[in-house]
């Protein structure tokens, strides 16, 4: 199974691959790619990258943007999931989020149909959500990436570190039948900045953000 000394090993290496070579990542996706493919070699080196669906399907443990369980209220840089009776009363628009990866569980995948596994028809996964017994996602992870920064960071750009943060934390805390939807989960944040704008002010920030709910976010600066 998959346990967070994993998941702090594969975000060391991601982070010493960034540290080496960092204009090898011109953006957010360069990164998820990377994470992908340490994740993918780390599971199968424990030999557990694939598990068979109920219906009889192989399906990889390892995926990007997979869906959140809920939807959620991301308006004006905050974050709240909206339930389904709130939702439908106010007529909300309200869309589900994604995570940049997960690393599902296999007990999870061997109970269920791959489209519910797969969590992209919501009707199906909500009619069976009851049923699970486990964790789905053994790890949820989050990547912010502030590239070429020569002066000051994007506006806004630290405010969607924080509200990435409360997606994994309200992710580790709800319920879908017996379990919590993430049993563990991370935020890391990369900066191609210069060492005289102001990074240490903005690492404690984000230490003092992730701290105050007992969150620590991950910081790599090139």
């Amino acid at each position: 199974m998959w346990t967070k000394e994993d998941s702090e090993e594969v975000l060391n290496d991601l982070g010493s691959a960034f540290r080496e070579k960092p204009h090898r990542f011109f953006n957010e996706p360069d990164l998820h790619s990377r994470l992908y493919n340490i994740v993918e070699e780390k599971l199968e080196q424990k030999g557990e990258l694939f598990a068979i669906t109920k219906d009889g399907l192989t399906a990889s443990l390892v995926h990007h943007e997979y869906p959140t369980p809920f939807r959620c209220d991301m308006r004006d840089k905050g974050f709240s999931i909206v339930g389904e009776p709130d939702r439908i009363q106010k007529r909300s628009l309200h869309k589900r989020e994604h995570y940049d990866l997960v690393v599902l569980n296999p007990d999870f995948i061997k109970k269920f149909d791959a489209i519910v596994v797969a969590g992209k028809n919501y009707k199906r996964f909500c009619e069976e959500k009851e049923k699970i017994e486990v964790s789905p996602v053994q790890w949820a992870c989050e990547i912010r990436f502030a590239a070429f920064v020569e002066n000051n960071l994007p506006v806004d750009w630290k405010e969607n570190v924080f509200q990435d943060v409360e997606k994994i934390i309200a992710s580790l805390n709800y319920k879908v039948g017996k379990a919590d939807f993430a049993a563990n989960g991370s935020v890391m944040v990369f900066i191609g900045i210069k060492p005289d704008c102001g990074i240490k002010q903005l690492e404690k920030q984000l230490h003092q953000f992730g701290l105050g709910r007992n969150f620590p976010i991950k910081v790599q600066t090139a």
